[in-house]
C-alpha cells in the first residue's frame, strides 16, 4: 500500500508541473488509476487522442500511454515540431518506439515520416498504430537499428521503452540489422531529426556526417540521459558533437512560440531541441496555424 501511495505522489507531482494537466492533476490522476485497471481487465484498449489520430494502450509502453493521462507527453518538443513542419517536409523518427513522434507529425501535419525501429516486437506495434491510423501512405518504416557503420547488432527485448544495444551473451535478446542514417536516407534530406537510442546516440551521429553537414537539414531533438554510461559515453561528448556542427541548444515556449537559447543541454527534461538556421525555424513555427489539444490552442 505505501509503494502505492508514494507511485501516486509521484505521478500528482508530474501532473502539477505539465502544462496540459497543471490544475487538473487530480483529473489526470483519475485516468491514471482508470488506465491501469483497465489494463488488467483487458489487456489493451483503443483511446482517441487529438484531432483523429487513435492509439492502443498497453502496460509498459510509456512512451505512448503518458498521453493518456497528459493528453500530449513530452510536451514541449512534439509542439515545437508540430509548430516547425508542414505537408512538404520529411522528419526522420530514430528510434521511434511504438510512433509517438510520426503519429502527431503525420496524422496532424501531413508530414512524411520515416519511423526507424530496430526491436521486432515493438516494430510490429508501430506498424498497428500506422494501419489504425491509415497512415501508411505518409509514415515510411524501416525494421532496422542505426549505428556507425553497417552491419548487425543485439538488441534487448525485456526492457519496453528502454530496449538497448547489448553483447551477445544478453538473455533476452534480437540481433537485428543496423544501418548508418545516411545509408538509410540515401539521398534525402529530412528537415528535422529525433533520436533516442537509449545511449547510443554517438555512433548513431557518426553515421550521419553527410545529412549533419547538408544546410537543408535544420533540426535535431536529442536525448541525453546519461543512458550512454554504459557505452563509455558522457552526454557531454555528443552534445560538443552537436555543437561543433553549428547547432545550439534552445527551451521551446508553445504559447508565444518563443525559442530560448540554453547555455548547455536541457537538464530538467530528457530532450533537447538543437536548431541550426534559427532564423528559418523562428519564421516556421510563428507563421505555423494553431494546434487544438485538450481543448486549447497553441
Amino acid at each position: 500500500m505505501n509503494r502505492i501511495r508514494k507511485r501516486l505522489k509521484l505521478r500528482y507531482n508530474q501532473f502539477s508541473s505539465h502544462p496540459l494537466t497543471k490544475g487538473k492533476e487530480y483529473d489526470a490522476l483519475l485516468r491514471y488509476v482508470c488506465f491501469h485497471l483497465m489494463i488488467m481487465l483487458k489487456g489493451k484498449m483503443i483511446y482517441k487522442w487529438i484531432g483523429h489520430l487513435k492509439f492502443i494502450g498497453r502496460k509498459g509502453e510509456a512512451g505512448i500511454v503518458g498521453n493518456i493521462y497528459y493528453g500530449l507527453y513530452e510536451f514541449e518538443e512534439s509542439i515545437f515540431l508540430l509548430h516547425l513542419l508542414n505537408k512538404n517536409d520529411l522528419f526522420l523518427d530514430v528510434g521511434a518506439n511504438v510512433g509517438h513522434y510520426s503519429l502527431i507529425v503525420s496524422g496532424l501535419k501531413q508530414t512524411k515520416s520515416l519511423a526507424i525501429e530496430p526491436v521486432p516486437k515493438t516494430y510490429a506495434r508501430l506498424k498497428e498504430h500506422i494501419a489504425l491510423n491509415h497512415l501508411e501512405k505518409l509514415i515510411e518504416t524501416r525494421n532496422v537499428g542505426v549505428s556507425n557503420e553497417n552491419g548487425k547488432l543485439y538488441f534487448s527485448t525485456d526492457r519496453g521503452t528502454m530496449d538497448r544495444i547489448v553483447d551477445s551473451t544478453y538473455e533476452n535478446s534480437v540481433l537485428v540489422l543496423v544501418e548508418t542514417i545516411d545509408s538509410i536516407l540515401a539521398d534525402t534530406v529530412p528537415l528535422a531529426l529525433k533520436i533516442d537510442v537509449e545511449g547510443y546516440e554517438k555512433f548513431a551521429l557518426e553515421g550521419a556526417t553527410k545529412l549533419l553537414s547538408n544546410p537543408n537539414f535544420k533540426v535535431i531533438i536529442l536525448e541525453l540521459n546519461n543512458s550512454g554510461k554504459i557505452y563509455e559515453i558522457n552526454d557531454v561528448d555528443i552534445y560538443n558533437i552537436v555543437i561543433d556542427l553549428g547547432f545550439k541548444p534552445y527551451s521551446y515556449n508553445p504559447k508565444n512560440r518563443a525559442l530560448k537559447e540554453l547555455i548547455n543541454y536541457n537538464t530538467h527534461q530528457f530532450n533537447t531541441i538543437f536548431v541550426r538556421d534559427l532564423e528559418f525555424v523562428k519564421s516556421r513555427v510563428i507563421s505555423s496555424s494553431p494546434i487544438e489539444i485538450c481543448n486549447q490552442y497553441f
